[in-house]
């Protein structure tokens, strides 16, 4: 379940939060995020809707103890 907590239009970023990740929900806490495939899922999906080259980095997840996995998006400088 996707939820876009925060959006700066002028700026381009983005916080989305997955609360229901099939790849991680329910997994014990190891200490460390664990959703790089999502990564890349969301900036590629933030890409090809905006036009825009976006990247996205996991800051909270499952794997380090969160009850939810958040992502910071934002259009990629230089590209």
């Amino acid at each position: 379940m996707l939820r876009i907590e925060e959006t700066e239009e002028e700026t381009g970023k983005m916080v989305l939060t997955i609360s229901e990740d099939a790849d991680c929900s329910g997994l014990p806490a190891i200490g460390e995020t664990v959703c790089n495939y999502d990564e890349g899922f969301l900036a590629g999906l933030l890409t090809a809707y905006t036009g825009k080259p976006y990247d996205a980095v996991e800051v909270n997840c499952w794997a380090a103890g969160d009850r939810v996995c958040r992502f910071r998006a934002e259009v990629a400088e230089g590209r």
